[in-house]
């Protein structure tokens, strides 16, 4: 079901705005156009809130090993912070994706967004006062309330029909991504000038309360210009509890819903094999600072955005979301193998050309997946539950980032081609099984 809402009541003169020569006029000219175009397209209000939220989200993860080592936290202790939110993250988003099927997905955004401010608030004092404590109940209460990305997947699959549903998932991706690639730049740059006003004792706490600022930009974009996708109606009237399993359950017997959640957890788990040894790998082989492999992902964040913001649609009209899931993984494959190779050529000329072509179909095959399994699993949903179904997907997805850390960092002690040797296997192996159950899936949308 597309649902559709009214236009903001504007003046007739206001939709055709001639350019004026002067600039403030002209600066002033252009926000009224786009608040128009917010207030009458959802679809495009809920990508600029994700692109905003997504900003303070980068911003934040780079700067972790910054705070717990200021801290004086061990490695082991840096695994737990990182480990905690993932876990958060496992455990609240099938409960903010129910609550948001019964209450509303601009109320779960709210309280959400307002959630993530207080958690980035508290982190700029837990650095400021020196207690990791603090820090922990930082980043727990970050997991919590910041486990709204299956929310945001259910309200695009409201606004959305579910020919354009694809094309919707990946402007979301592109959105996240380029949030993603800004927001560790912008935590640099505030985490500098911090230290230069205030020096290094209360410097680093400048991007805490920055990406704070931010995430109140995201929560004042919610309040004005994000209409609620679900009608009074459409709510669940059963009460609501925190923990349901017979709901569960019954997403889990879902044999198709199951299928897309395996893929989900196997291509997750390839990735994180890279993103948990990236930066070993450049420094080792390159001698790079955190900066230089910073810029290595942004570069393949970049190419991701590209893919989802602007081919997904065109390609899931073209072929199918089944299709493309398929052919996903085999791509993902091939720069997974390529990247083995990096450690081990000779010349470093050769390590660097390696690096870089390698990179092109890893994000090619990952912005290809991603979206198109996002489509395909809020089409196998009911409208009531598209909330929970999503949100459960998104746990799947958090247990593989909180798993496949622990084997990464196993196999690059063994030797640092091996986490893309095994990457590239199990992507061979999600794209043989995508094969195998694409039949279903197919029948599935034509039904």
């Amino acid at each position: 079901m597309r649902l559709s809402f009214p236009a903001a009541v504007m003046p007739a003169k206001s939709f055709a705005v001639k350019v004026p020569s002067r600039p403030v006029d002209s600066i002033l000219a252009g926000a009224r156009r786009a608040e128009t175009s917010m207030r009458r397209s959802p679809l495009y209000a809920i990508l600029v809130v994700a692109f905003v939220d997504l900003i303070s989200f980068g911003l934040i993860i780079p700067l972790q090993a910054v705070y717990a080592k200021r801290l004086g936290a061990s490695g082991l202790t840096l695994g737990m912070l990182i480990g905690v939110y993932a876990l958060m993250q496992l455990a609240f988003n099938p409960i903010l994706g129910r609550w948001s099927d019964r209450v509303g997905r601009r109320r779960v955004l709210l309280i959400s967004v307002a959630g993530s401010i207080a958690s980035h608030v508290l982190l700029g004092v837990a650095d400021l006062a020196i207690s990791l404590p603090l820090l922990f109940a930082a980043r727990m209460l970050d997991g919590i309330t910041g486990a709204n990305i299956a929310t945001a997947q259910a309200y695009i699959a409201d606004v959305t029909s579910a020919e354009k549903r694809a094309k919707g998932m990946g402007m979301f991706g592109a959105a996240f991504g380029l949030g993603f690639v800004l927001g560790p730049a912008l935590g640099a740059a505030l985490a500098f000038v911090g230290r230069a006003i205030s020096g290094e004792r209360y410097g680093t706490a400048w991007p805490a309360f920055g990406a704070a600022v931010i995430s109140f930009a995201a929560l004042v974009l919610v309040w004005r210009y994000l209409p609620e996708s679900r009608p009074t109606a459409a709510a669940t009237k059963r009460s609501f509890r925190i923990l349901n399993l017979a709901q569960l359950r019954s997403t889990l017997r879902h044999a198709r819903i199951r299928e897309l959640f395996a893929i989900s957890f196997g291509s997750i788990f390839a990735v994180v094999l890279l993103e948990a040894t990236f930066v070993y790998l450049c420094i080792r082989r390159f001698g790079v600072t955190e900066m230089g492999t910073g810029l290595v992902f942004a570069y393949i964040g970049l190419m991701m955005i590209i893919v989802q913001g602007g081919l997904v649609g065109r390609l899931a009209r073209r072929f199918g979301e089944a299709n493309l899931v398929t052919v996903g993984p085999f791509i993902s494959a091939v720069g997974f193998s390529l990247l083995s190779g990096v450690p081990i050529v000779a010349g470093q000329s050769l390590a660097w050309a390696l690096l870089l072509v390698g990179c092109i179909p890893v994000a090619l095959g990952q912005g290809l997946t991603t979206p198109n399994l996002s489509a395909l699993i809020s089409r196998q949903a009911s409208y009531a539950r598209q909330g929970e179904t999503l949100g459960i997907a998104q746990s799947v997805i958090s247990l593989a980032r909180a798993v496949a850390p622990l084997l990464a960092g196993a196999l690059y002690d063994i030797g640092p081609s091996w986490p893309y040797w095994t990457g590239a296997a199990i992507f061979i192996m999600v794209g043989l099984f995508a094969i195998v159950v694409r039949p279903r899936q197919q029948s599935a949308i034509a039904d």
